[in-house]
Parts: structure tokens; sequence; C-alpha cells
């Protein structure tokens, strides 16, 4: 048997020691086959084929009702043998046949007496004794004697340890997601005493930057975003969530209070503002605020997101699956998903536009929140027949699925009761969860690889005894984060060299066994910050409003939405990525590349992709090119050589070798020859920043409402007609002095007596027009030669046509409720001079009277940056920023090692 379906056999197979054991192992060898039947032979009843099922063996065996497949002890005479080696008709009927392998394991099991067991993961985790191995002097602790036992077995070595520089930045990256500070690398360098290591590891984990990294991992998981989804995308106010998070685990705040806080702070005794914002984790779910959506269906959905992401997030299950039939593979069954779909389904969110309710946290900012609805306007649960809310069956009250720990008679059957069965020392599966996150995040891959899936569709562990020993220590340490992965990276696992050979990856090709450190690309947000952070723009400011970067133009051009991209002002631009402004339906374009999740779904891990765009945004994207202008400028002085050491260790964080060296300043000379005949380009490159930021050099020619609206100033005057003014209208020469004035913006939206607000008030109409079409004349006046990029902005429900000076400049592509930028026509474009210039407009019904017509317009346009040559000769300063560039580039730059 071949292909992804052997992937769980293989993996079964590194277990067994010797190769063909003694008796069959039910869950490593006979579990992996039965998985294989159970989307016809499960749980799910809508499902099941022939009355068969092979769960369990009551069923199996027909003493719990239905056909009996098998006959304990007689594996000739049971219906399962015969109809997986049917000649004609043999089961499974898709895919490949089981091989003669597989049915053999499935006879000796049978002839055996047919044993289940459940599922390795459903049973508690026991401590085990850390096993002997063949070079206990490496063992730092019980990590490594699992790791050496399992390399013992397979006759493979540990790697040697890794270089000091190499320590520092892979504990740096891993426990604060930034480069280490030069002052901590040269500190441990020099630092001979036994405890050098510890003292790094303390360091940063006492640091600030601690809860940022950590936190970035738990907002995936809490599909954070700063935006409500769906189609408007309307943003909210969730940032203090977010802050909450990183202030807990700064804290170290015990997983156990970290998840009753998150799940229930609401109903705690007289819950405090901290506990009210931390169940913002569940107020991450969607709204939808489209005009003529159901409410009720979209709070299923947001209670029915909650119940799976609860399920994923705690206990590394797919109970999502259930929410429609019963689970195919796992136990958990359709009644069982709205049993706890109960727990959450009276809080007083109810897919509103307000997003109610909320707490002022501020004098300015409110958040959202959860409150439990009073006793009298409790709902009742029913269960969805095939998941639709439309489709009420059976009454269900609050419980947790059969399977697992029983829910303690002390507990309260609500949310809060629900976290602390989650958290209970009992449950056999949150804190193999968690080490095991904490794990992958350390060396790209978890124990348990498939961490969004414990169950039996899920693969097995390749270390099962390491990952109950770290369970059972996470408990002992009393659900202590910090303490689990302080144990992690002081092992001497951790400590290994990355460094590959052909043999390691003929043997091991994705390190499974940790013969060697692991190697992977650096998150999306580590690879911006860490160019911030090399270059020195890194603003480390914590908490807070969240920032808008720059990107590029165009992003969020989404239909219905006013809200524009403004990119922030000063160091503010210069934030953390955590802190970057995150909308669903539009994205950080930049980090989506290298795969950061939009929010709108819980996200477990990140699956890495490898993708030409990704070399493409290192290289050229702006924020990661004005990155290597800073680094360059920075550091670069009259000592080529120097300049070259410095810089790469910014980049790298360790010193270059000398043929390190030659090579960068080679591709400074290079580069140096390139630039020399192009004197504008360098210049460019030396002021890149001043290039970049246009928003800083826009001048407002012709001011839209938005420029009222965010106070800076009244919209433009316009003259105005309704009566065709004839041929040339909208030529410069053209008098229009008897046509009326108006402001912009020119309209009237459809009213109905029903209407509780004036949409016309909304819209910012200062001017009524009701014909079917409408000619503007505005004067532009330019008292600047050489500006650039002239872009219109029209937000309309209509259609238009506008001209320059007389010249055709743009003409409407669709109706939208937000401003839409049209570049100028470079015709058009071209006739601005000095002086005064006209911008003519005609409007024109497109659409039936009472649905109502409106218009608004903006121009703009770009001043020249102001280039100079930053301190020096701007050719070979240029020639250090391509330099620069090169280096924050580099393989190993973009690798955490």
């Amino acid at each position: 048997m071949s292909g992804p379906r052997a992937l769980p056999l293989l993996l079964a197979a590194l277990w067994l020691v010797p190769t063909v054991p003694a008796e069959v192992d039910f869950q490593r060898q006979v579990q992996p086959i039965l998985k294989k039947c159970l989307p016809c032979h499960g749980r799910d009843e809508h499902a099941r084929q022939a009355n068969l099922r092979l769960d369990s063996f009551e069923h199996a065996t027909g003493k719990s009702g239905g056909h009996p497949g098998i006959a304990p002890g007689d594996a000739a005479h049971s219906r399962i043998v015969a109809r997986v080696q049917d000649d004609k008709n043999p089961m499974p009927p898709g895919g490949e046949r089981l091989s003669a392998a597989e049915i053999d394991v499935l006879k000796q099991w049978i002839d055996g007496g047919a044993k289940y067991q459940q599922h390795w993961a459903f049973e508690a985790p026991a401590r085990p004794e850390p096993p002997t191995v063949s070079q206990p002097d490496w063992v730092r602790n019980p990590i490594d004697a699992f790791v050496l036992a399992r390399l013992d077995k397979a006759h493979l070595k540990p790697s040697v340890e890794a270089d000091r520089y190499t320590l520092a930045r892979r504990l740096a990256l891993d426990l604060t997601g930034l480069p280490p500070e030069p002052e901590l690398v040269k500190a441990f360098v020099e630092d001979e005493s036994p405890e050098a290591y510890e003292k790094v590891v303390d360091r940063l984990l006492n640091s600030p930057h601690y809860g940022e990294r950590w936190a970035r991992v738990w907002l995936d998981l809490a599909r954070y975003a700063d935006s409500q989804g769906y189609e408007k995308d309307g943003l909210r106010t969730i940032w203090p969530y977010r802050d909450w998070v990183i202030r807990a685990l700064n804290a170290n705040m015990p997983f156990d209070r970290f998840t009753v806080l998150q799940l229930a702070g609401d109903l705690l005794p007289v819950p405090t503002e901290d506990q009210l914002v931390a169940t913002g984790f569940h107020r991450n779910t969607m709204t939808n605020t489209e005009g003529g959506t159901d409410d009720e269906e979209f709070r299923d959905a947001a209670v029915k997101d909650r119940v799976a992401t609860t399920g994923q997030v705690w206990m590394g299950l797919t109970v999502g699956c259930a929410q429609c039939h019963s689970h195919k593979y796992d136990p958990i069954s359709h009644q069982e998903f709205y049993q706890l779909y109960a727990f959450f389904n009276q809080t007083a969110d109810a897919d509103k536009p307000n997003d109610e309710p909320k707490l002022e946290v501020s004098d300015d900012v409110t958040t959202l929140i959860f409150r439990e609805l009073p006793a009298d306007e409790r709902r009742e649960t029913h269960i969805h027949e095939r998941g639709s809310f439309l489709s009420p069956g059976a009454l269900v009250e609050p419980a947790t699925p059969a399977a697992f720990e029983p829910f303690p008679e002390e507990f309260p059957r609500n949310r809060l009761g629900l976290a602390k069965w989650l958290v209970s020392k009992r449950n056999p599966l949150t804190a193999r969860v968690l080490v095991n996150r904490l794990w992958s995040r350390l060396w790209g891959i978890g124990i348990v690889e498939t961490e969004e899936d414990f169950g039996t569709q899920g693969l097995p562990p390749s270390h099962p005894e390491l990952l109950d020993w770290l369970a059972t220590e996470l408990m002992r340490l009393d659900w202590d984060m910090k303490g689990v992965l302080k144990t992690m990276v002081m092992s001497a696992t951790y400590r290994q060299s990355s460094d590959v050979t052909a043999a390691m990856v003929e043997s091991d090709p994705k390190n499974r066994l940790l013969a060697r450190g692991a190697r992977f690309r650096l998150s999306a947000e580590m690879v911006r910050d860490q160019a911030l952070a090399a270059s020195g723009l890194l603003n480390e400011e914590l908490y807070g409003e969240p920032v808008m970067p720059w990107q590029p133009d165009g992003i969020w051009q989404v239909i219905y939405s006013p809200i524009r991209w403004t990119t922030s002002e000063g160091d503010e631009r210069y934030r953390r990525s955590l802190y970057t402004l995150w909308r669903r339906t539009s994205p950080y374009p930049a980090m989506t590349t290298f795969d950061a999740p939009s929010g709108e779904v819980c996200t477990v891990r990140r699956i890495s992709t490898n993708t030409p765009l990704q070399a493409l945004v290192t290289l050229n994207d702006p924020t990661l090119m004005e990155a290597a202008q800073r680094l360059a400028l920075a550091v670069a002085d009259d000592d080529r050589e120097r300049t070259a050491r410095t810089m790469f260790e910014r980049a790298l964080v360790r010193p270059p070798t000398e043929a390190e060296v030659e090579r960068v300043l080679a591709l400074q000379a290079e580069a140096r020859a390139e630039l020399a005949g192009d004197r504008e380009r360098a210049l460019e490159l030396v002021n890149f920043d001043r290039v970049l930021y246009t928003d800083e050099r826009t001048a407002t020619l012709v001011a839209d409402v938005r420029e009222a609206e965010e106070g800076r100033g009244p919209a433009a005057m316009w003259r105005y007609t309704t009566e065709d003014p004839g041929a040339d209208w909208m030529q410069p020469r053209f008098k229009d002095s008897k046509w009326e004035k108006g402001r912009s913006a020119f309209g009237r939206m459809f009213r109905k007596e029903s209407d509780k607000e004036d949409p016309n008030e909304k819209l910012s109409i200062a001017t009524p027009w009701e014909s079917d079409n409408l000619w503007l004349r505005t004067e532009i006046d330019v008292d600047e030669k050489e500006l650039t990029d002239f872009r219109l902005y029209v937000r309309a429900f209509a259609h238009f046509e506008a001209f320059v000076n007389g010249v055709a400049a743009a003409d409407s592509v669709q109706e939208t409720g937000t401003h839409v930028d049209y570049k100028l026509t470079p015709q058009a474009a071209a006739t601005v001079r000095p002086g005064k210039n006209v911008l003519a407009v005609r409007v024109f019904r497109s659409r039936p009277p009472e649905s109502g017509q409106h218009v608004d317009i903006g121009l703009t346009a770009v001043r020249p940056p102001r280039l100079e040559a930053q301190g020096g000769d701007e050719v070979e300063r240029a020639a250090w920023v391509v330099a620069a560039n090169v280096l924050l580039n580099l393989d190993e730059t973009l690798t955490r090692r």
C-alpha cells in the first residue's frame, strides 16, 4: 500500500520495536485500518451502511444491536474479513484495497479476541519514567532521555550543540519573536559561567516582548481581527482583548485561569473589567451587517463557531464535524454537539451591527464582551437536524461528550463549568494539546503533527511517552506555561545544531526523531519585525490601538465600505506586526503572502507554503526596502570593511567570516558600478522613505466630503447645472458664472416614511440633485510644478465622465458606496499647469429615480520628494542599500535555525 493513506501506518511503525510484534497492537496497527471503514460503518447513523457499526466491540459483535461483523476469536467466520477479501465487491468500496499485510493484521487481531482500546489521546496521560539511554552525560533533563532513547533504537546520534550566536538568536526569536539585542549576544558569548545559557533564557522569558510573541500564537486560535467580517466587514474595537492576552502571558497567568477568564470571565462573582475584557476570545466571531440577512442565522453560526473553536483549541478535536451529523471517526455524536452548543447559547450578543454587548474601558474606547442573558430571557437549545437552525429537533441541556471525563456534579452547567471541566487535571486532552502547541512553535512541528486533530484521523505522536511526560509536567507545575517552555529550551535536544547532512535527510527528512536542531522559515510577523529591528526602525511600544503601516493602494477598495487605509504617521508605522490593523476581507498583503491567516476562522497551525511571491515580497516590499535603506544609512562610513561587518552582524546576529566580508564588499562594489551612471536612481534608494510615503506629499486639489468628515476642512464648492450646457462646457474657457453654486456631495437618496434616520445625512449630501443629468465644474488652483500621480476619488450611485482642462480624464466603471480612485489619463494629467485649471464632470442617472442618486468627487496629486545625498556620496550609499537588501533576504536571515 502506498500514498497518503499509508502515512499513519508509516508513523505508527516508528513505535514498533521489534518490527514484527509478538501480538497485534490495536491503537497502532488495527485502528488505522478500521478508520477506513468508519465513514460507512461508524457513529453517524445517517451514513451507516448495512446496519453495521465497527467503532466499538459491542456494536461490531452485534451485542448492542445491528449486524455482527466480527466473531471474536474466529476470523474465518467474521463477516468483515470476508468482505475485505471479496473478489467482486471488496470493502472499502472506494480507493485501494487493503493490503495482504493489513488483512493479516485484522485476522490476527480477531483471532486474538478482537480487543478494542480507547484511542490513545482519550486516555488520561500517565507520567512515564525517563528511560535509560546510551549517553547519560548528554541528558540535561527528562526531555533528552526520551529523545535519546528513540535515537538509540534507530541507531542515530544527536548533533553537537549549536554555537552561542545561533543559540542567542534562536532563543530570542522563539521566546520574544524578535532578534536578540547586541548587548545580550555579547554578554552571552563572553560569559563562561555554567549559568550563562539559563541567564539568557530567564531574561527573555521576563521580557515584555515574550507576551507579544506568544499572544500572536494565541490570536490565531482566537480568530482575532479588527473587523466584523462578511461582505461589509466594518471595523470594530476588539484590541483591548489583544492587549489583555499580552498582559496575561507576560504575567505568566496559569493556563487554567487563562482559560476560565476567556470562556467565562463574565460569570465569575463580581467580574472585574479585565475579566470581562478577557471574554473577547469568543466575541471575535464574525457579525453580518449586510441588509436583508437573518440575525438569528448568523447568531447561530457564531455559536457553532464557538463550539468548534473550543473543541479545537482546548481538546484538539474536530468537534465541528458533528454539527450536521454524528462524527464519523471520533466519539462525538450529533446530540452531543448541541449539548456543547447549549453552554454557549445563552449569551446576549445577537449578530447586531452595533456588536452589543460592550464595555467602556476608557473615555473613548468601548470593546466587545460576553454577557449572559437574564434568567427570564434564556433560550431553549434544540438539536438542529442536518445542522439547520430552521429545523429544530429534540430539546437538549448542557452536557459534555460521554466518551470523556464525566462532568462533575459540583460544576455549574454553564460556560464557567465547561471551562473548569476543560482544565481539569483529569481531562485527557487539554494538557497534551497545549504542550504540543508550545513544542511545535519551538521545533516547527508538533510531537503530534496534526495539532488541530488529536482524534483518530490525526497522526500519532512521534514520541508518545515524551508527550505524556510534558503534559503531566505542565499539570505538576500548575499550568505554568513559562515553566514548561523553560524546560523545553533548557534541554540538550533544543540546543542541537541545525546543520544537516545528506545522511540525516535520508534517514529522517522531517527531523521527527530530533537528531538535529530545528530549522524552519520565520513567521510572517517575524520576517517584517526582524527587518525593522535590524534597521533600527522598530518601535517597541507595547499595547494600544491598531496601526496602519504602508500597504499598496486599492487593497481596501471594497464595495459598500467608506473606510480608508491611511498610513500611520511617524514611528507608529514601525510598530510590531502584531499591532497591524487586521481586516478580514483584505488582511495585510505582505503577511498573508507568508501564510498569516485572515482571522475568519480559528487557525490552529499555519501550514507553511513556498511561493515566488514570498521572494518578491522580501526583495521588493517597500517596508522591507525601507529597512534596507535605514540599515545601510545607519552603519555606512568611510571604512568599507567595517561597514560590511557591522551590517552583516545586525542582519544575521553573528560575525561574518573573512570570505563573507569579501562577498559583501564585492556585492557593494558591483552595485556601485551599476549605479554610477544613474544618479537619480541612487538618490531614490538613499531617500527611499521620502519616495515611499506619498501621503505626506499629497496635495488636495479638490476636497471631497471626507475632508469635512475627518476635520480637515469643507468639501469643494462647485458650479453646477441640470440643463444641457452645450458642446464646450468642459473647456477651461467656458463661462459658468450663470450656473448655480453648490457644495459636494450632490444627490438625493431614497427615503421612506418608515426610515428612522435620514440616509442623506449619513452620506453628507449638501446639494440636492434629482434630475437625470448633472454638469459640474470647479477651478483648480495649482501653485506647484512637477505634480504627479493625479487621482480622482469618486463615490457615486450614478455614472460619470470627467475632464481636466477639456481633456478626457476618467469615467465610471462601477457604482460604489466608497470612494474609488481613478488615475487620470496621461493626456489629462499633462494639461495641468501652475495657475488656474478646470475639472469638469458630467454625472447621469443609472438607476430608477426612487433608488436615489449620489456623487462626491475629490482630486489629489503628489508633490515630488526632496532627494538628498543623505550625508555622503549618494552612489556609494545607494550601493550599501543594495547590499543591505540582499543581507536581509538571505536564507539564513529568513530562517529560524
